[in-house]
């Protein structure tokens, strides 16, 4: 099996992506996911005209023919009393039912209250400063469509009709297994091994695109060891595992998974970091093979975990791709798409990339401050400082 691009591994992945069952869910719980049914208004809103002004509520005939009567004013939350009549208008506050028989509110800054009447300043256009009931929804009309994400807006209109529940996809459950005999748990003194950093920093990955993660845990470089922990992995919806999927005398991986009959679509992309990937699926269980090296695994699931987790959940998959210019000189690779860490600020109406320090894909400390990938296609040569590339948001850093 050759090297797949990353665009035709990304589609691969995609295409192996199922959208996960519904549930309801209170709509706290469903902010961030993406509506599984249609959601029609249950009530008109607003109900009924309400002013969007303090101010006075008039009849537009009668502005220009010197003062009006002032009937009542009307509060929030209180109904009218009456109609209003010739010459007749009411004090009226903001988001207040409108009388019957007036059409316009003038604002009070537009006129000068007197002693049981008010004099119009200046007249406004009929229909002005009035909410139209229903402006914002008729009951019965379709306020979202299945597949919506909510978010607060979408929250708020929800509320806004009463509801407390809706109907979302289920969050994806995902377990997460490390390999490696150099390797030792997170809260072990390491010694002359390595802390498994891999592992928490994927599960928070996870959990910051919506899924579940649970932790599986460490095995050593034996293949009867990673086949007894990935049987684990395979009742989830998603399995992601980290190291051993290259072809080192002690990658097991790929083995593992041909003895638990898990079907591999691809095992190689041409990208660096991140060349080692493997991914196939069992039943219903997406797979992953991640890079053990730190960066490279991060950078694989920026690039084809996250967009898998967003599409079984009903989300646009992503990533969100922008363009910038290259703060310093850059240069690709051959036969790869690199992608570069970078930090990217804005500096004369344009988002300027500049390149970390250390490019190594073993230490993390090349991925601290990381704000963006630039994507560098194979062949790419040398790009010159000022020279649009192309970038792609990171979910690393937050604020």
């Amino acid at each position: 099996m050759g090297l797949l691009s990353v665009e035709e591994a990304e589609a691969r992945v995609l295409g192996l992506c199922e959208r996960l069952p519904a549930e309801e869910v209170a709509i706290d719980d469903a902010i961030d996911r993406a509506l599984a049914d249609d959601v029609h208004a249950v009530c008109t809103l607003p109900p009924w005209d309400n002013s969007a002004m303090d101010g006075y509520a008039v009849r537009h005939a009668d502005l220009g023919g010197g003062a009006l009567t002032v009937v009542e004013t009307i509060f929030a939350g209180q109904p009218p009393s009456r109609a209003l009549g010739p010459r007749e208008c009411a004090r009226i506050m903001t988001g207040a039912v409108v009388p019957r028989g007036a059409d316009t509110v003038v604002m009070q800054e537009r006129a000068r209250a007197g002693d049981g009447t008010v004099e119009i300043l200046e007249a406004p256009g009929k229909g002005s400063n009035i909410r139209q009931r229903g402006e914002d929804v008729h009951a019965g009309a379709l306020l979202f469509p299945a597949g919506t994400p909510v978010g607060l807006a979408e929250a708020g209109a929800l509320w806004g009709q009463g509801l407390t529940r809706v109907k979302v996809l289920r969050r994806p459950s995902v377990a997460i297994a490390s390999s490696g005999d150099e390797l030792v748990p997170v809260g072990t003194a390491p010694g002359d091994r390595l802390v498994d950093s891999n592992s928490p920093v994927i599960a928070a990955g996870v959990r910051r695109v919506g899924g579940l993660p649970t932790a599986l845990g460490l095995a050593p470089d034996r293949l009867d060891a990673l086949v007894a922990l990935f049987a684990q992995g395979l009742s989830h919806d998603v399995f992601i595992t980290l190291a051993g999927a290259s072809v080192g005398e002690r990658d097991f991986t790929r083995e593992a998974f041909a003895k638990l009959g898990v079907s591999l679509d691809f095992f190689k992309v041409a990208m660096k970091p991140g060349k080692p990937l493997a991914v196939g699926r069992k039943g219903r269980t997406l797979i992953f093979g991640l890079p053990g090296n730190p960066v490279s695994a991060m950078v694989t699931f920026e690039r084809f975990v996250r967009p898998a987790l967003r599409a079984l959940q009903g989300l646009p998959p992503g990533p969100r791709v922008v363009t910038g210019k290259a703060a310093a000189p850059l240069k690709g690779a051959a036969n790869l798409r690199l992608f570069v860490r970078a930090r990217v600020e804005h500096r004369d109406g344009a988002l300027w990339a500049t390149p970390l320090t250390s490019q190594s894909s073993a230490a993390m400390s090349s991925a601290t401050g990381a704000t963006h990938l630039i994507s560098l296609p194979a062949g790419a040569g040398t790009v010159e400082t000022g020279r649009e590339i192309e970038l792609l948001e990171l979910n690393w850093l937050r604020g």
